[in-house]
């Protein structure tokens, strides 16, 4: 007698999703995975709705996942590891990264549960609670918190800190900080890893310091823009540089070999006459030059008065005015 097998029967949903997911991932460039164990449903929606315009985030099953990976094309070994416990998973067409950062700068925040520590101070705040006076003045004073019972409701007298960072935050207050509407905990979604580009990128590489990588990318411009000026390559930005220090060390020599130029002519006199000072004076005494040798300290005072005057007369010049600022001043009176 013939045995006959009874085909199992997929459910059609499954087989949608698996469809669907598969088109995801054949029309997306990228995908993130992030666990979802214990994550309020409420803010993973608030998530979902915030990266609508980059992203899209399906929660479902791991194994439909990887049925749908083998059918887009991708090996679903190198993940595996990653596709355990509830997952969501984000597809995009971005750069992963730009999706890191993009999470990273919603600041969602929950309710406190049994056991939450405080990331910062938590503070109840003056005001009035909006609670009856009864039992519950018992639990503000076991906080610590100095009230007073105004038409029937509890008023917080001033602003009371009941837990600082790092300190567990009191289960007594849990009740009243969801009555106050304060969600001291912050919520953060649980990446576990990326696809891209036919690349798995664990979790641990997608963190991104942009501070960092300022700081890195000034100090290879620093070093690339020294390099450029060493290397006297003919770039715009590094460009004047080089021409300033070319000219500075034109006129340096051309002062140390004494060629007369209008920019080196005073250097090279001055140095002419120092020279010839100096000279005079190491054989005064034992010759007759009929010439008074002033004296070195006399030199040095008269250095900055002929620098003041070589000052002052460049200010004369600069403002003494070139004859088309007389000529057109002349036409301006006459129209």
């Amino acid at each position: 007698m013939a045995v006959l097998a009874r085909a199992k029967t997929i459910p059609k949903k499954k087989v949608q999703e698996v469809e669907y997911l598969t088109n995801k991932l054949k029309s997306s460039s990228a995908f993130l995975i992030a666990s979802v164990e214990g994550f309020p449903a409420d803010k993973l929606h608030e998530i979902r709705k915030r990266l609508r315009d980059i992203a899209e985030m399906r929660v479902t099953k791991n194994t439909l996942f990887k049925i749908a990976l083998k059918n887009a094309g991708i090996d679903p070994k190198p993940l595996e590891k990653y596709l355990t416990g509830s997952n969501v998973f984000i597809f995009t067409n971005e750069n992963p990264f730009s999706i890191v950062l993009a999470l990273d700068k919603f600041k969602l925040k929950r309710y406190a549960i049994p056991g939450d520590k405080a990331e910062e101070e938590v503070v109840i705040p003056a005001g009035d609670t909006g609670m009856p006076a009864g039992p519950i003045l018992s639990v503000f004073g076991k906080l610590k918190v100095q009230t007073r019972v105004q038409d029937g409701k509890v008023v917080v007298v001033k602003d009371t800190v009941i837990a600082k960072p790092g300190d567990p935050i009191p289960v007594e207050a849990l009740p009243i900080l969801q009555k106050l509407g304060i969600m001291p905990v912050s919520v953060k979604l649980k990446l576990k890893a990326a696809f891209f580009s036919g690349i798995v990128v664990d979790a641990s590489q997608l963190v991104v310091n942009l501070k960092e990588y300022e700081q890195e990318i000034g100090e290879a411009y620093k070093n690339s823009f020294s390099l450029a000026v060493g290397a006297v390559l003919p770039l715009p930005e590094a460009l004047s540089l080089n021409v300033q220090k070319a000219f500075r060390n034109a006129i340096a020599l051309a002062t140390e070999i004494g060629y007369i130029t209008p920019e080196t002519a005073q250097s090279v006199i001055a140095k002419a006459v120092a020279q010839a000072y100096a000279i005079a004076s190491a054989i005064q005494g034992k010759v007759d030059l009929g010439v008074q040798v002033p004296s070195q300290q006399t030199q040095q005072q008269a250095q900055p008065q002929q620098e003041a005057k070589k000052e002052e007369k460049k200010e004369e010049e600069e403002k003494k005015p070139s004859e088309e600022d007389v000529g057109s001043s002349i036409s301006s009176l006459f129209g």
